[in-house]
Formats: C-alpha cells, structure tokens, sequence
C-alpha cells in the first residue's frame, strides 16, 4: 500500500510516496500502473494525495538571491580603488579596449 504520499511540484506532474518503505517517485501520467492504483486508492478515500509545498531557502539560497549581480559587484570594486594593481589594471584595459559610448545630446 502506498502511504505519504504527495506532489513533488506546484505543476502537479510527479508524485512521491513511501512504497513498502522505500520511498519512489511516479509520473503522473494514466497509464503508469503506480499513478493508477494511487488514483484508485484517492476513488476509494483510502489515500489521500498532499499538495506540494515549497521547501524552505537555506541561507546560501537567500544569499544568492540577494547579492547584487557580480558584474556590478566587480565594478563596485573597480570604483572604489580596491582589488589591487593588476584587478585595477585587468579593468582598466578592457574599458580601454571597449569604451563606453558618448551620450548623444
């Protein structure tokens, strides 16, 4: 018999559940004989499939997600006058060899 079992995305296209205590993953497509006999325990009201729930962030998730872009990170450095003489020189040739256009008026 099939217990805890539950979507494994907000789309709703895959589930997981704990199947003679091993734990699988079913597709949720008619047809697959795992997918089918859940539906047909869901028909019967002996299971009950748990909605998706998104999983928490860990900080290094919400951290990425909050730093600026490293383009901009880097060019903070550069304005700044940090990094050192070769970092410093590094950017200062590409600017050289890629010059930002002149504003046109």
């Amino acid at each position: 018999m099939y217990t805890d079992v539950k979507y494994t995305s907000a789309e709703q296209t895959g589930l997981s559940a704990k199947l003679n205590g091993r734990v699988i993953g079913i597709p949720v497509a008619s047809g697959n004989s795992d997918y089918d006999e859940i539906l047909r325990q869901v028909a019967e009201e002996n299971l009950v499939i748990a909605p998706y729930v998104e999983p928490e962030k860990g900080y290094e998730e919400l951290r990425r997600e909050a730093y600026p872009y490293i383009g901009d990170q880097l060019d903070m450095i550069y304005h700044a006058g940090e990094g050192g003489d070769e970092f410093q020189a590094a950017i200062q040739a590409v600017k050289d060899a890629h010059p930002k256009p002149e504003e046109e008026e």
